[in-house]
């Protein structure tokens, strides 16, 4: 999210080798982009790749590779990058939504 408010841009929700958000305009480590995993769609956790392409499938709805540009509102990245809320991206028959959930102690650990 940082790198959304540094770089501006739209946020990818990118469906490959794992599930992840990352930015269009991304900072970079070394030779690697800034990226976040979707929880329990980190690549490192699953030992068969196979299964994790059948669960990806399974909580997106959509088969194969995906990549998808999400807008975030102004007001939502100031509650996401002031850590008050986390992101929660839903998909629903092939529709994605964006929700910053309040974190329950107004601050993420």
């Amino acid at each position: 999210m940082m790198d959304l408010k540094t770089n501006g841009g739209a946020l990818l929700l990118v469906g490959e080798e794992g599930i992840f958000l990352t930015a269009e305009k991304p900072s970079y480590v070394g030779a690697k982009r800034t990226i976040a995993y979707a929880e329990g769609f980190d690549l490192e956790h699953w030992d068969d790749i196979g299964e994790l392409f059948v669960a990806m499938d399974e909580a997106t709805g959509i088969e194969g590779a995906m990549l998808e540009v999400l807008n975030v509102e102004p007001e939502m990245l100031e509650l996401l990058t002031s850590r008050v809320a986390d992101l929660t991206v839903s998909i629903d028959g092939g529709e994605f939504s964006l929700r910053a959930a309040v974190c329950e102690t107004g601050k993420t650990a």
